[in-house]
């Protein structure tokens, strides 16, 4: 398929560029050359030039003398596009070039185009690590950016056409933050000081930034407060071991204490990225609420981390890709921390339509929240899924019986008790799970268990 497209109507001339990109056909076959100016046409030849460019670099080489151009072009649009086609060409020779031109971009007065500018960072750094000094300077030009930084929006998408803004349907939302946090994070994620002084606008301006861009920051301020700040763990259990052994002193006493003084108190800081990431939670993204879940875990006092919860258990309604995502997380949140989830027992019990994966999860968890007030509840839900069709859930459940029999005394005879009876299930898979969990107890307390092991003695003839 030879298309050579020269000056028919525009319609058609769309049309075919539509069907190039869109049909999987040899590229080597297929070089449009277009020679019009309307705009339309201009964005579905750099899109298809995005496509290829990285395969056939001999034809996006002959363009670079009109990308060079169309980066003067008055179009925002077209500008921003002749970029991310530049920046695509994977040609070390044209390496200064791309330099210039992001440079170039990075002052431009669009935000949009400057956005690019940022997209394009990650991709020269990629083709050429050397050009890392340079490509710095300009990240810390766009982490600077106070002028146009929030882009006033009064189209739908940047590739539609402008049009009057509607005063009563306008918003701003920083469109160059999400991005250049992205290029600082893959170039020079050690460079914190260039942190330092945008930190407080970062985090004020958090809240408008679009979604994906809300994560990337999220991630790069998680690990700047866990590195600047005073962990609030640390200052809780030093606090909390501080009011034991001050529990019977008198007043006076405590008064004279210097330590009274010396109790952790929270950089303001610190305050505003728990405070600013705090609305997040209602965010409509799980990724969103995943970052600021990770982000309350690790710099958050331990009475504000519980916030996080119900958010968690909100994605669960999600689809089970999410699902088992979140079901990761919660299984290790609520290993050191249990009153986080212990409201929100029921939400973690098992459903028959729950595939393998989440099931596993879920009793994970249950087991994780299991204490003396609700153990005798749990256990009657683990006799249930030990009936279950799916034998390595049902394998599962016993072994989280045995757990629960390890962690809590007070119902190691009834459990085992209870893995004594399946013995006699008629399921291989079910008895020979059992025989190893009670094996593992009656290790751990064998002087106190003899009735059992004549039990077991007798139905020796029936298990073989």
């Amino acid at each position: 398929m030879h298309c050579r497209v020269c000056v028919p109507t525009d319609v058609k001339v769309i049309k075919v560029m539509q069907i190039l990109i869109g049909i999987k056909v040899h590229k080597s076959k297929s070089k449009p050359a277009v020679v019009l100016e309307t705009y339309e046409i201009k964005k579905l030849v750099y899109v298809y030039l995005m496509r290829y460019a990285e395969e056939q670099q001999d034809l996006a080489l002959l363009s670079i003398s009109t990308f060079q151009r169309a980066l003067k072009d008055p179009n925002q649009l077209i500008r921003a596009s002749a970029l991310r086609v530049l920046s695509s060409i994977r040609v070390p020779i044209i390496v200064p070039i791309m330099m210039l031109a992001i440079k170039e971009a990075s002052a431009d007065l669009s935000p949009y185009v400057r956005k690019n500018a940022a997209h394009a960072i990650q991709k020269l750094y990629s083709l050429d690590p050397e050009q890392k000094e340079m490509l710095i300077e300009v990240i810390e030009k766009l982490l600077k950016d106070k002028s146009t930084l929030h882009h006033t929006v009064g189209s739908c998408s940047p590739w539609d056409p402008p049009r009057r803004p509607d005063p009563f349907h306008m918003y701003c939302y920083p469109l160059v933050a999400g991005s250049v946090v992205m290029a600082f994070e893959e170039v020079c994620p050690d460079r914190i000081d260039l942190i330092h002084k945008n930190y407080r606008k970062l985090c004020n301006l958090l809240i408008d930034v679009e979604e994906w861009g809300q994560v990337v920051i999220i991630h790069m301020l998680t690990r700047y407060a866990r590195t600047q700040f005073v962990s609030p763990w640390k200052e809780d259990a030093a606090l909390e071991e501080y009011n034991e052994k001050n529990f019977y002193e008198s007043d006076e006493q405590q008064d004279k204490d210097p330590k009274v003084n010396k109790l952790y108190s929270m950089d303001p800081d610190h305050r505003l990225l728990i405070r600013n990431t705090k609305p997040l939670l209602q965010s409509r993204n799980a990724a969103v609420v995943m970052a600021v879940a990770q982000l309350y875990w690790h710099v958050a006092p331990n009475s504000e981390a519980g916030v996080v919860a119900k958010s968690l258990v909100r994605l669960l309604r999600s689809n089970r890709e999410v699902q088992y995502i979140v079901l990761q997380n919660i299984a290790t949140m609520s290993i050191q921390r249990k009153g986080m989830f212990e409201p929100y027992l029921k939400s973690f019990y098992v459903r028959s339509t729950d595939p393998t994966m989440i099931k596993t999860l879920k009793l994970e968890i249950l087991t994780n929240l299991a204490n003396e007030a609700n153990i005798s509840t749990l256990l009657r839900e683990f006799q249930t899924y030990v009936k279950s069709q799916d034998k390595q859930f049902a394998a599962a459940a016993i072994q989280a019986i045995g757990r629960c029999a390890t962690n809590i005394s007070e119902v190691t005879d009834t459990c085992l008790n209870g893995l004594v009876c399946l013995l006699s299930n008629r399921d291989e898979i079910v008895v020979a799970e059992s025989i190893v969990v009670i094996k593992k107890l009656l290790q751990t307390q064998s002087a106190h268990h003899g009735e059992i092991i004549k039990r077991m003695a007798r139905l020796l003839d029936s298990i073989t």
